[in-house]
């Protein structure tokens, strides 16, 4: 690639669901950004990423918002059972969630803003950050891009967030993966029911989170996608993430020498800086949630609340963002996070697995609400 010399209004680092849904908000607010706009991007894709992959209908609804549904494979289902004894607390519905893979999933989403005029730059690494009156400098692996607004999209160890914001408090959850081949012949209950399964009993043993059994397809082949999510909200003593998981795995009668894989996740707290002088964080960068950890439905959310931020710096000459953090706050966005970290510090506190039979009947109110 011939080094670039740009000046843009808007430059969106990662093309990940949240820098997407930043892209496609702005045009859909203001189609003559289209030329105004460009996408940074690191890697190539399809690219591999680590996600449980779950859609929840919320996702689609603002999906079709923004005018971003792709055709990829995805797997319907319409059972959850959350475990938290031995016998487990179950819910059915025809439109629960669907899980997809994010390397194809993310992939139609690229190709779905480009076909409306963004251009993506992929295979380009932001390698140091800086801001002046008027513009942000971003030197890249492929030359410089002076921005008059950066938009940070570049996941939970945001290189952007590092270099401009001032660093917090460690807000990090914890996951680790693993894909387990399935026969075809032997399809697992996630399978043949359609169902997925959150197991909470790992709370006892100082899990502040839960494990999870999802059904997925790579390349038209059945594999379980088993991981553990670690929310991290409350201090004191970390659980042992891979003896968790291998334990899990052992009961359920997978015993083979299985790839862990981890990856981890940036939560929201309403107190945190997610801005600063002509840069704006969205989806990880900025937080999502650290009851369940659901990502892409909360990354696709942040997509018109920044768009309203970015359409009122131009309109007002106000490029200092300062009350991003507000309107966050005060977006049902922010309201949703902030529920979901007081009940996420609530029953992953020390002590609280007495309460679970309490918790189920948490569990059912939030199914109830139909916010997936």
């Amino acid at each position: 690639m011939a080094s670039m010399q740009t000046k843009i209004k808007i430059a969106i680092i990662g093309s990940g669901p949240a820098g997407i849904a930043a892209a496609a908000a702005l045009l859909k607010k203001n189609p003559g950004l289209k030329s105004d706009i460009i996408i940074i991007e690191k890697e190539h894709h399809p690219r591999h990423k680590l996600c449980g992959g779950g859609l929840t209908p919320w996702a689609d609804e603002i999906l079709d918002q923004l005018d971003l549904q792709v055709d990829v494979p995805s797997c319907p289902l319409e059972n959850i059972e959350f475990f938290l004894h031995d016998k487990p607390i179950s819910f059915g519905s025809q439109q629960l969630m669907r899980t997809i893979r994010r390397d194809e999933f993310d992939a139609a989403l690229v190709k779905k803003i480009r076909d409306r005029g963004i251009e993506v730059r992929e295979g380009v690494k932001v390698t140091d950050i800086s801001t002046e009156a008027d513009y942000v400098t971003l030197a890249t692996t492929a030359g410089e891009v002076r921005a008059e607004i950066v938009i940070a999209a570049d996941g939970a160890k945001s290189f952007v967030r590092r270099k401009v914001l001032r660093d917090d408090i460690s807000r990090i959850s914890r996951l680790l993966e693993v894909l387990i081949p399935i026969n075809e012949n032997e399809l697992t209950p996630e399978f043949t029911d359609k169902k997925a399964v959150l197991d909470f009993r790992a709370i006892r043993a100082g899990l502040q989170g839960y494990i999870w059994d999802f059904p997925s397809y790579i390349g038209g082949r059945p594999f379980l996608n088993v991981g553990i999510f670690d929310s991290r909200v409350n201090k004191g003593t970390r659980a042992d993430l891979p003896a968790l998981l291998s334990a899990h795995l052992q009961r359920r009668g997978f015993y083979g020498n299985y790839q862990l894989q981890g990856w981890p996740e940036r939560w929201y707290h309403p107190a945190q800086q997610i801005s600063g002088p002509r840069v704006i964080l969205t989806g990880d960068a900025a937080g999502l949630e650290p009851w369940l950890g659901e990502g892409i439905s909360t990354a696709l959310s942040y997509g018109p609340i920044v768009a309203d931020a970015v359409i009122d710096a131009i309109e007002t000459d106000d490029y200092s963002f300062s009350n991003y953090r507000r309107r966050m706050k005060k977006s049902q966005l922010g309201w949703y996070l902030n529920r979901k970290r007081n009940v996420a510090q609530l029953i992953y506190r020390p002590g609280f697995s007495k309460f679970l039979p309490a918790f189920g009947r948490i569990l059912s109110w939030y199914m109830d609400l139909r916010k997936w």
